[in-house]
């Protein structure tokens, strides 16, 4: 099952980068005398979280529309993503414009693809 928080999501939502986070932040530099430098540090919030209705795969209702659009507004607001056997607090990208957007599948229509930014709180 799929959801944001009382929110279910259908099944086909796609989570597109859920395979390009690294869990370890890492910096490099120089002496002066040219020796290597390195500082390492493991992530544990963050994470970014895109979540994707595509055409011919997925389709949001617009009740589910209008349910995230309310959600997003919420400044600072956490909500529990469930991801199969898997939850995370997340929050919305807002820092990442837009953090929600939304497109019918041809206009005044009921059903809409769209993409969901998130992150890991």
């Amino acid at each position: 099952m799929k959801s944001l928080s009382d929110l279910i999501l259908p099944d086909s939502l796609q989570w597109t980068d859920q395979y390009d986070w690294s869990p370890v932040a890492q910096e490099v530099g120089r002496t002066l005398g040219g020796t290597l430098v390195t500082w390492s540090q493991g992530l544990q919030k963050g994470r970014p979280i895109t979540l994707e209705a595509e055409d011919n795969t997925t389709w949001l209702t617009i009740e589910q529309v209008q349910v995230l659009q309310v959600m997003a507004a919420q400044p600072g607001a956490v909500f529990v993503l469930t991801w199969g056997t898997e939850s995370w607090p997340v929050i919305f990208r807002h820092q990442d414009p837009p953090a929600i957007s939304f497109k019918p599948l041809w206009p005044h229509h009921d059903l809409f693809t769209g993409t969901l930014r998130l992150m890991s709180v």
